[in-house]
């Protein structure tokens, strides 16, 4: 059996509104399994865990009934981090067995879709390196905490909860997306559609790279980025032939296939913290270029910011237009990040404009009169330069692409695998 789903780890914290989220997904089509429903499964009456509970914790957390006093035993492990483990230490491996049998279940039903895990402790337990991409809810401090004394009424035991769990700042960090739930609850569920969109995207990729493949499952994807390849005319690399080279090599990184167009964009299974790193290596052994990696969720945030208002020509450029003339919108990823601070938007040159920064290592930008005011490469190297101009570093090296070509890329267009 092979795989045919995405598979999505779901966290946050306390009130971070993460079971919203979750019955928002459900709602789009996903399949949910959620842990803090097979943690009670795990529990009940008879169940091996349930004994083994009652011996480590004593037989004040059982009501009369035989079944287990949650509060009670929430309030003990809350209060102890050492015994909060050991709790965990039982009841963790019951609830991954029967997550694993579900998982087993869908992959016998052939499921084709996003499979939601939406467990509270994810990163924690380490879990979140299992699944294929990762979405954490969060909310403002302020907001946490009110909607956690309203809930709980216990001021005291609700910043005990927060002190006992993982900073959400750094859960974040983590995160391919982040669902922002401080306002209402519009709000969470417009993002929650966008990210929903954009999962589904992805799987639907990875099953259309992967037809065919005997014995690869649907997996997260990232694109590797030559650097000048295919600019004016310069490092002319056929990618057919370069990703025959990439697809029959062998070694941990699976390329599955690539774009038509000549600058050089190659897409890879994204599994491991490094591998966006490591295909970028496998590529530019081979091509003599240096490369750069994103994955698809990094791709996916730069589409988001494009301006709403722009337009896609027949030839699939996407463009703005306003009183000094046409632009062309571009992305310029950046092979290491560099400080906040040193970010601006305005103009890079008379006919270079940034439109915004995505993230820390990757900008947005626009050049006029396309065609005329230099190719996408130059365009990269002008804003690099800008960059470093602004805080003293050389480890900035741009590979800018179309945006069209990124949106052809995220929705399966003009990829090939053969």
């Amino acid at each position: 059996m092979t795989r045919r789903f995405l598979l999505v780890g779901l966290t946050g914290g306390l009130a971070t509104g993460k079971s919203t989220v979750s019955d928002m997904l459900r709602g789009l089509g996903c399949v949910v399994l959620d842990a803090d429903v097979l943690a009670r499964e795990v529990v009940e009456p008879g169940q091996p865990a349930l004994a083994t509970i009652a011996q480590e914790f004593g037989p004040e957390v059982l009501r009369p009934d035989g079944t287990l006093d949650r509060k009670r035993l929430g309030a003990i492990v809350f209060a102890d981090p050492e015994r909060r483990r050991r709790l965990e230490a039982i009841t963790h491996p019951a609830i991954r067995d029967r997550y694993l049998a579900r998982l087993a279940e869908l992959e016998a039903q052939g499921f084709e879709g996003v499979v939601v895990w939406d467990a509270p402790v994810m990163i924690e337990s380490g879990g979140y390196k299992s699944v294929d991409r990762l979405v954490v809810v969060i909310t403002d401090a302020a907001t946490q905490r009110e909607r956690a004394l309203a809930r709980d009424g216990d001021r005291a035991d609700v910043e005990r909860k927060i002190a006992s769990q993982m900073p959400l700042a750094d859960k974040a960090a983590l995160a391919d997306y982040v669902i922002d739930n401080s306002g209402d609850r519009a709000a969470a569920a417009a993002r929650t559609r966008e990210v929903h969109s954009a999962l589904g995207a992805e799987g639907d990729v990875s099953r259309q790279l992967l037809r065919g493949a005997a014995g690869r499952r649907v997996a997260p994807l990232g694109v590797t980025l030559p650097v000048n390849m295919g600019n004016r005319g310069r490092n002319e690399l056929p990618p057919r032939s370069v990703f025959a080279r990439l697809h029959g090599r062998p070694g941990d990184i699976a390329f599955l296939g690539y774009h038509w167009r000549r600058s050089g964009n190659f897409v890879f299974v994204d599994e491991g913290s490094d591998a966006a790193a490591r295909a970028g290596e496998a590529l530019a052994r081979i091509i003599g270029l240096r490369c750069i990696g994103r994955g698809f969720p990094a791709l996916t945030r730069v589409d988001w910011r494009v301006p709403s208002d722009v337009a896609t020509t027949k030839g699939g450029s996407v463009v703005m237009t306003d009183p000094s003339g046409v632009w062309r919108v571009i992305a310029v990823f950046l092979s290491a990040a560099i400080p906040p601070s040193a970010q601006f938007t305005g103009m890079v040159t008379g006919r270079i404009r940034l439109l915004c920064w995505p993230s820390e290592r990757d900008v947005l930008c626009a050049y006029d009169r396309p065609g005329e005011a230099g190719d996408v490469g130059q365009v990269t190297r002008a804003v690099v330069a800008r960059l470093a101009s602004t805080h003293a570093t050389q480890l900035l090296v741009g590979s800018g692409r179309a945006v069209g070509v990124i949106r052809d890329i995220l929705r399966g267009r003009g990829l090939r695998s053969t």
